[in-house]
């Protein structure tokens, strides 16, 4: 089997290269989106060959945020887990994401450790990198 394909939505460019070093270094094949509606192309294009095994969203991103995204996700039937990356974490976000059935997410600025740690918990084990 392949390694995951990860797919990265943010709007920050240095948080989204330092996403992408990361993750390329542990192994995983990584999808570069500037924002959710970006990201949502993204994803209807993507093979079914290879699909995506997980995205990370921030949270405030011009034209489609990361709830925006998974609101759209979640109409379109689309299932993919997805973690929201945020330097706005608070109470709201938390009622918003658990209403949405989705708990994961990472507060910036980002430890790379733990951020693996969470990518490893929130994959299926038959596709997590060793």
């Amino acid at each position: 089997m392949t390694n995951p394909h990860i797919l990265i939505a943010e709007d920050e460019k240095h948080t989204r290269l330092a996403l992408n070093l990361v993750l390329r270094q542990a192994g995983f094949n990584v999808i570069l989106a500037i924002n959710g509606q970006d990201a949502y192309e993204k994803i209807q294009q993507q093979p079914a060959s290879h699909p995506i095994s997980l995205i990370i969203t921030d949270f405030k991103m011009p034209e489609l945020d990361g709830l925006g995204l998974i609101d759209k996700l979640q109409r379109a039937g689309i299932s993919i887990p997805v973690m929201v990356i945020t330097g706005y974490g608070d109470k709201e976000l938390l009622r918003q994401l658990h209403k949405r059935g989705y708990a994961s997410y990472i507060d910036k600025p980002f430890i790379p450790e733990e951020v693996l740690h969470q990518i490893t918990s929130a994959l299926p084990q038959a596709q997590a990198v060793a």
